[in-house]
């Protein structure tokens, strides 16, 4: 009778697929394949957000001198703007999560950082301001103007007391509009905007109104979520089939 030589395995079914990921999982950081992905990941991301940003409402009316220019008076808007969506772009990072080996699979993942909550980056740029020319010196948001602050998280507050917008061509900074202090309980405009008394007060129209959770910007990277998935699935997909 033939006699076989064995080996004696020590180690249990589960130690050894343990080891089989803890390899796999070496080969995914060793081989700098998941770094590759993140790379491409991110650069599609970030074109993504530049293409949706453009395709703003927001953006089109600031970077085709649109109504909200005459009623920020806003000079260079779409230099300003365009500026600002760049340092967006630039600050946007997609980072590889430390993988490792977990149960019967490989765990780890992306990490995207994309827009500060605050809007610190963008609101300490001197492109999110506006130097007013009035002599009005006693408006205090006249001596500079923080658009994008406007935008971004003031609402529907009430901003410049006492004083709105009067649109007439050629007039005030962008040609589209002046400020003015109505005399008038009320009076409106040949687009039908209905300008108040000097009771009332001058604040974002409510088309455009922002708040730290629910602005141009978030609107934005809310419908990019599901965009941002397909990115990152197929990334790591093409990653797994190099190893």
């Amino acid at each position: 009778m033939a006699k076989f030589i064995t080996l004696k395995i020590k180690e249990s079914v589960p130690q050894i697929q343990r080891k089989i990921m803890e390899a796999l999982a070496r080969r995914f950081i060793n081989g700098h394949v998941m770094e590759g992905a993140s790379l491409r990941a991110g650069i599609k991301i970030k074109n993504l957000f530049r293409r949706k940003m453009y395709e703003s409402v927001t953006y089109r009316e600031l970077s085709t001198k649109g109504r909200l220019v005459g009623e920020l008076g806003l000079e260079s808007p779409k230099s300003k703007i365009d500026a600002i969506i760049e340092k967006w772009v630039q600050s946007l990072k997609v980072t590889l999560r430390p993988t490792k080996s977990g149960g019967f699979g490989i765990k780890g993942g992306f990490k995207i950082q994309m827009v500060r909550a605050n809007y610190a980056e963008v609101l300490k740029m001197p492109e999110s301001k506006q130097r007013a020319t009035s002599k009005r010196k006693t408006i205090k948001e006249w001596k500079l103007m923080h658009w994008l602050e406007w935008l971004l998280i003031r609402g529907d507050e009430r901003i410049i007391i006492g004083y709105d917008v009067l649109f007439k061509a050629g007039t005030g900074r962008t040609g589209l509009a002046i400020m003015i202090q109505p005399k008038n309980k009320s009076s409106r405009d040949r687009s039908g905007y209905v300008r108040g008394n000097t009771s009332r007060a001058w604040s974002v129209p409510p088309e455009f109104t922002g708040t730290r959770d629910n602005n141009f910007v978030t609107e934005v990277l809310m419908k990019m979520e599901g965009d941002i998935i397909r990115i990152i699935k197929d990334e790591i997909a093409r990653a797994a089939r190099r190893i």
